[in-house]
């Protein structure tokens, strides 16, 4: 396995325990905010997505929650959005936006020192690096907004 594929590995491992998170999720709770100042369950699907997609890939059309409104805390805590996806629907999208992405690194081959074309000043290898926390920190937040509204979850 090289380096590239090891990196890309542990956001794949993210992926998986965002699945986690999702499992026994109602569509209900999706777009609920168990606080104010608390994002969304999709909200903060939405980002991750967002984020990775703004790293990795050209066309941010693939998909609807490749959104800006999921750009960043400041602009979303706000201004609280929802799109019509239940909980499958949503994580099925979160996965088709990252599988787009592994595509996109695939193609490009980067070295892990090379400079990415997508975030400025940034290597491959901090992108993948920051796509990994980026990805674990949410879908913490996750389970703490799920646990606010009572959910019981997999012991993660």
């Amino acid at each position: 396995m090289t380096e590239l594929e090891r990196a890309v590995k542990a956001i794949d491992s993210d992926i998986f325990e965002l699945g986690e998170a999702f499992e026994g999720l109602q569509d209900a709770d999706v777009w609920t905010r168990p606080h104010p100042r608390l994002l969304s369950i999709g909200e903060l699907a939405c980002h991750m997505a967002y984020g990775e997609a703004k790293s990795f890939l050209s066309d941010h059309t693939i998909s609807p929650i490749i959104t800006d409104q999921a750009s960043y805390y400041k602009k979303t805590v706000d201004a609280p959005f929802q799109l019509d996806l239940g909980a499958a629907d949503l994580l099925a999208e979160v996965k088709k936006v990252h599988e787009a992405c592994k595509a996109s690194i695939e193609a490009a081959n980067p070295a892990l020192e090379d400079k990415s074309p997508y975030r400025q000043g940034w290597t491959w290898g901090y992108v993948l690096e920051y796509m990994a926390f980026h990805f674990a920190y949410h879908t913490g937040q996750m389970y703490s907004v799920r646990h606010l509204m009572g959910h019981e979850t997999a012991d993660n």
